[in-house]
């Protein structure tokens, strides 16, 4: 009983970062539609869907259909394709972010205070 009930506990703490990396990805995309908004906000839903495939629906299907070793590696492969596309994703359109608010500090450069740990 105290094993299936960490067991849960550890998959729904698991999912709760990629929800919040979600939920911040979808409020930077309904204040500002643009390419690296939208890159991150697909990385981000793209692992949020894979940190619940990997935490409820592959247990479940182990339990349930008793998958075999080589069915059970082909699921975890393709996932860890999708996984690897999603994190290009979201690392992509947070480059362009963080590229695009270096270049506007520099076209504005009186409105933010100098770097002193240069």
């Amino acid at each position: 009983m105290g094993d299936s009930i960490m067991t849960t506990l550890y998959s729904v703490g698991s999912i709760i970062s990629p929800l919040i990396v979600f939920i911040a990805c979808a409020y930077y995309v309904s204040k500002q539609v643009k390419a690296d908004s939208i890159l991150m906000l697909i990385g981000s839903g793209m692992s949020l869907l894979l940190t619940g495939f990997y935490s409820f629906l592959m247990p479940y299907f182990m339990q349930s259909r008793g998958l075999s070793v080589t069915e059970t590696t082909s699921y975890y492969t393709i996932a860890g394709i999708i996984s690897f596309f999603s994190g290009i994703c979201f690392a992509v359109g947070l480059f362009i972010l963080i590229n695009n608010t270096v270049n506007a500090n520099k076209s504005f450069p009186h409105q933010f205070p100098p770097n002193e740990f240069k």
